[in-house]
Formats: structure tokens, sequence, C-alpha cells
């Protein structure tokens, strides 16, 4: 019973780490015909393509502190929506729109 009375605080010290700096992000775009996507993500991960709308739900991950930048562009209006782990939704119009969010120390996740 004494040794794992002992292990229980080591345990509980080793939760108490560092924060994680990975991020989960999520996007939707919304309208009709054909959007050009270019995302941008902390950790150095961007590229850009050609996309059939709508698009639902694509997922992404941030492995550092620093922004996301989801510019589409379309000959359609369309809406941009980003969800960055417990923050609130970003969302923005246009034929040409960009969603951002920062993360930095203060990003719940």
């Amino acid at each position: 019973m004494k040794k794992l009375l002992l292990l229980i605080p080591a345990l509980a010290l080793t939760a108490c780490g560092q924060k994680s700096y990975t991020y989960e992000a999520f996007y939707d775009v919304e309208g009709t015909g054909k959007a050009e996507i270019s995302l941008s993500v902390p950790g150095g991960h961007s590229y850009t393509e050609t996309v059939d709308l709508p698009v639902k739900n694509r997922a992404m991950l941030a492995n550092a502190l620093g922004k996301i930048t989801l510019r589409v562009t379309s000959d359609n209006q369309v809406t941009c929506r980003l969800r960055v782990e417990k923050e609130k939704e970003i969302s923005t119009a246009g034929k040409e729109t960009t969603c951002e969010y920062e993360i930095t120390e203060d990003t719940d996740n």
C-alpha cells in the first residue's frame, strides 16, 4: 500500500508538464462551383489546391504558435469557417475571403 501512495504524486507531477503546442483545427468552405484554397499552418505546412464546393470539416494540425491562414478565391460567393480547438469559430464571406486565427500561449487546447 505504501508503494502505491508514493507513485500517485509522481504521476500527478508528470501530468502537469509543459503545455502542448499541437492544435487541431478544422475548416469548411460553403458555396457552389470551384474554389482555390490556400492554407498556411504554423509549423511550416502550406499548400494551395482547387476544390469542388462545398468542403466540409477538413482537419489539420498546427505544431507551433503562429497564424493559421485560410484564403479562398472563387467566381461565386463563398463562406469560410475556421475552428481551432475550443476557441470561437472565425467566419468570413465573399468571392475572395480570408479566415485567420493566431495561436498564442493563451489558446486553449
